[in-house]
């Protein structure tokens, strides 16, 4: 187990970046492009909504969505 761990810690980013090749391959193959460009924004803006909601509740992001639609 040590083994991997130091194998992992080795490679972290190239292992990470091969599995998301990896997934986003089989959802551009099975769905689409540009399905999978659409769940790829939905699911950036839900991070950005939970990123948000950690830092503040929900006041961070009404203050958020105030500041990015202000007229």
């Amino acid at each position: 187990m040590d083994d991997f761990r130091a194998f992992f810690q080795q490679y972290k980013w190239r292992i990470i970046a091969v599995c998301v090749g990896v997934v986003l391959s089989i959802l551009f193959f099975t769905i689409g492009f540009w399905r999978t460009l659409l769940l790829i924004l939905i699911v950036a803006v839900c991070y950005f909504i939970g990123m948000l909601l950690d830092a503040g509740g929900r006041g961070r992001v009404k203050d958020a969505f105030d500041t990015l639609f202000k007229k």
